[in-house]
């Protein structure tokens, strides 16, 4: 499959005329949908105005890349406008860039969606495939840029393919308070517990020190009430949560990943059980880690 196979110059803005993101973003949903690439014009245009994309990837001070996964769309639909000008994120105004390219995918389509979101930010990234973008006056010159057109898309991707392999794990001994110092130094969400031999007995998220460490986290969110513990609560029972040892806290039902399946079998796990990050495990020992954030990572890296 070629990018080119999502892109055509019906899907093509040129001159792009705006002056944010979103304003850009907007603008080429509107082309999609005349186009007849939007299957539910009303579905997207309101995930597009009431939320934000799940990623915003920045290519140097080349181009803007929003990416959306929704139903709106029955397959992966992309469409790229080409500005006279510089345009603006909202977030940041110091982040300019005049090539806006838009990417829609449902759910189902995450694995190929990844790759075409990590294939064109890798393009981009190379000066001289701007510089052709920025030279077409047309949409057909847009799309038969060579650089455009000569993305393949793989096939099938694997974990293994796209896993981080410098995994930041603890002991069962380990306390939370050296956990969470751990998540904060490496900015980390979550950690692996393991024994000696590097096999996985669970995993400490922050949703497991939150439990522990803030006791009474649960009641503010519920009656909006503030009761500091007292130091007697603090040092009653087991002493103070902080030196509780991560056996005591981790999750041990985790879902693992092998490196041998496929990100279309992660997308699915990610989609039915809203789980967004994997232990990978070969014969039980930990050999990898593998995020939402990780696959959008690993692929825009050159």
């Amino acid at each position: 499959m070629k990018l080119t196979d999502v892109l055509v110059p019906a899907h093509v803005v040129v001159p792009l005329t705006a002056d944010t993101v979103k304003q850009a973003t907007e603008q080429l949903v509107e082309k999609l949908i005349q186009a007849g690439a939007v299957k539910d014009p009303r579905r997207l245009l309101g995930v597009i105005r009431n939320a934000w994309p799940e990623d915003m990837v920045s290519v140097g001070e080349h181009a803007f890349l929003p990416h959306f996964r929704t139903e709106a769309v029955q397959g992966i639909v992309t469409a790229i406008g080409v500005a006279p000008k510089p345009i603006r994120w909202e977030k940041d105004p110091h982040r300019i860039a005049r090539i806006v390219i838009l990417i829609v995918a449902p759910p189902k389509e995450t694995p190929m969606y990844l790759q075409v979101v990590g294939a064109v930010a890798r393009t981009l990234s190379a000066p001289e495939a701007v510089l052709q973008i920025l030279a077409a006056k047309t949409p057909e010159q847009v799309v038969g840029v060579g650089a455009l057109e000569g993305i393949e898309l793989a096939g099938h991707l694997t974990v293994r393919d796209v896993m981080t392999t410098h995994v930041f794990s603890v002991k069962p001994e380990t306390t939370l308070s050296d956990v969470a110092r751990l998540m904060i130094e490496k900015d980390v969400r979550a950690v692996p517990v393991v024994d000696e031999a590097g096999g996985l007995l669970g995993v400490v998220s922050h949703k497991e020190l939150l439990k522990v460490l803030i006791p009474e986290y649960i009641h503010r969110a519920k009656t909006g009430e503030f009761r500091a513990p007292t130091k007697a609560q603090i040092h009653r029972g087991s002493g103070d949560p902080r030196e509780t040892p991560a056996r005591e806290a981790m999750a041990r039902s985790v879902l693992c990943l092998s490196e041998e399946q496929t990100l279309s079998d992660v997308a699915n796990l990610m989609n039915s059980k809203d789980v967004d990050r994997f232990p990978v495990v070969r014969e039980g020992v930990v050999v990898g880690f593998l995020t939402r954030a990780d696959l959008v990572r690993r692929l825009i890296a050159p």
